[in-house]
């Protein structure tokens, strides 16, 4: 199983198009994880499975957490700011592990991030396809791919570019 995730584009709706209508027939899900600033009823969600809302939506047509039930267990969708995740995650996988998830996406800080929490919950922060705030300088969106020994997490620039150096990869 494959899932795209992608967070805090802050408007920029060409480039966001793009992507997800190039990814969209190579993956199993497409998830946004806020900030889009995009409108409700803009097409592009037609191609999207899960949303929610960023602090920078201001329009409440998201909700604010979202589960998502599929084949490879739960994913819990947020965008992270109520979750004050630019201190720390903890709050993010305590909701997670409370939802029964097996998978946390967040967005919010602009800072790519894959972690397995516990050996049971992937964590995974796609970055920002309008600016990074991290130590990595990339426009970028994430790609997880679910195989039955393991976890694979991969890194792509608003150019649709492996960032190979990136990937990270845990046992399942």
């Amino acid at each position: 199983m494959k899932m795209m995730i992608l967070s805090d584009n802050h408007g920029r709706w060409k480039k966001v198009y793009d992507i997800v209508k190039e990814v969209r027939p190579t993956v199993d899900y497409i998830f946004h994880l806020g900030d889009s600033e995009f409108e409700q009823d803009d097409s592009i969600w037609e191609l999207i499975d899960g949303a929610v809302e960023g602090n920078m939506d201001g329009t409440h047509y998201y909700p604010m957490e979202q589960i998502i039930d599929t084949p490879e267990g739960k994913v819990y969708l947020v965008h992270g700011h109520v979750q004050s995740v630019n201190r720390t995650n903890s709050a993010v996988i305590e909701l997670a592990k409370e939802r029964g998830a097996n998978f946390v996406f967040h967005g919010h800080t602009h800072q790519l991030k894959s972690e397995l929490i516990d050996d049971e919950l992937l964590l995974v922060n796609p970055g920002s396809l309008n600016n990074s705030r991290g130590i990595h300088p990339y426009k970028t969106y994430a790609i997880v791919n679910v195989t039955k020994d393991e976890y694979e997490v991969t890194f792509y620039d608003e150019d649709m570019k492996l960032l190979e150096e990136l990937t990270q990869t845990y046992p399942r």
